[in-house]
């Protein structure tokens, strides 16, 4: 057996109970003979506390303190794991990104990665340690401490995975792997065996259990990729790959499930395009979803970045009509809007609802409606007992 990256969830690290259970999990995998390479999340909501708590403290933290802040949740559930695998006789060692070798853009809270000098990295594993490497963080050409956005733990392990030649990268959650639906809606909601990378990078970019970033960079370098839980170690999980080498399975259907997406505010406004471009640009968020008719114009943006949105149109004198509290609910599916037979049945069922939907935006892989976040559930339902369940 060859490296094996993993990649530990902050759900899969919230207490002290679940870090020895990635501990026996990870001596198990050493044990097999793999060698082995750990990326971690910060302990449960411990990203999400650290916000909180700077924000409580000051009114806009600076960027760059933030990411100083930020790190050290990483670099606890590192440190801990490594000496739950001391604790096991397993030799480990813990790295921050910046050790790792992990070179980013100067962008802080969103920074990208440049290039990997894992020299570090393989040093450790010659000498038969599991390394323990914080996600999410990185470090600057300038020596500046970055991180990388949400879900930058994802991409750290797709990334060390890629640079590495890894036989393939495992993202361990709290779930059993990519579902058709969210459980949680959709009782009835089914795991998939397998999925493209194109299939899985559209349901993640539309809220599905995994960073789309990542996977457009598993994608890129062909790194193979399993999600799966880390609780159980019964569940088959979800292969994700390509998908000549993927079998034939997810042909069955044109439309592979339902994605669902929290966190939106809805916008309409008088004003010109090339505004709202501008304002979007601005705060450097992509208009995505769009709608123009009317004499008017209605977009979507994401909640952290909607103060910023209002702001940027209220300078100029323009008015804003908003809706709160907006969820995406969206059928995804490889060539669906070249399924005239298949469209169809998803605008059908859409048209019951049609009074209280937003926006509708579709492209050759996904149909999409924005609704209140009230609608989400039953919508989700119908769409998979209609296109899913009965195919």
């Amino acid at each position: 057996m060859g490296l094996i990256v993993q990649k530990y969830g902050g759900s899969s690290l919230a207490t002290p109970d679940h870090i020895r259970l990635a501990a026996g999990r990870i001596r198990a995998l050493r044990a097999s003979g793999a060698e082995v390479i750990v990326v971690v999340s910060a302990m449960g909501d411990t990203t999400d506390d650290l916000l909180r708590l700077a924000r409580a403290t000051v009114d806009d933290p600076p960027l760059r303190e933030l990411d100083m802040l930020l790190t050290a949740g990483e670099r606890v559930s590192m440190s801990l794991l490594a000496m739950s695998l001391h604790e096991l006789r397993v030799p480990a060692i813990s790295f921050t990104g910046s050790q790792s070798g992990i070179i980013t853009s100067s962008d802080h809270g969103r920074a990208t990665i440049v290039e990997i000098r894992p020299q570090r990295i393989q040093e450790e594993l010659a000498r038969g340690k599991v390394v323990i490497i914080a996600g999410f963080q990185g470090v600057s050409r300038d020596k500046e401490i970055t991180t990388l956005g949400r879900g930058g733990s994802d991409t750290t392990a797709v990334a060390l995975a890629a640079a590495l030649r890894a036989e393939r990268c495992e993202v361990l959650t709290d779930v059993e792997g990519i579902f058709s639906a969210d459980p949680r809606l959709v009782p009835d909601a089914r795991c998939f065996p397998c999925l493209s990378y194109d299939q899985c990078l559209e349901m993640a970019s539309l809220g599905a259990k995994m960073q789309a970033r990542s996977i457009e960079l598993a994608k890129r370098f062909g790194v193979k990729v399993w999600i799966g839980s880390s609780q159980s170690a019964a569940g088959a999980g979800t292969h994700v790959g390509d998908a000549v080498t993927m079998g034939t399975d997810m042909e069955k259907s044109v439309v592979t499930g339902i994605a669902t997406k929290d966190g939106y505010t809805y916008f309409s406004t008088a004003c010109r395009l090339k505004d709202v471009a501008g304002w979007m640009q601005h705060v450097q968020a992509p208009l995505r979803f769009v709608s123009v008719g009317d004499g008017r114009i209605s977009f979507l943006c994401e909640d952290s970045v909607a103060a910023d949105v209002r702001l940027a149109a209220t300078s100029g004198d323009t008015t804003l009509q908003e809706i709160k509290n907006v969820s995406l609910v969206s059928v995804v599916g490889e060539g669906l809007s070249n399924s005239n037979q298949v469209f169809a049945k998803c605008l059908q069922a859409i048209s019951e609802y049609e009074k209280r939907c937003l926006l509708i935006s579709s492209n050759s892989l996904s149909l999409t409606v924005a609704v209140p976040i009230d609608l989400k559930m039953e919508l989700a339902q119908s769409l998979h007992a209609l296109l899913v369940d009965k195919g």
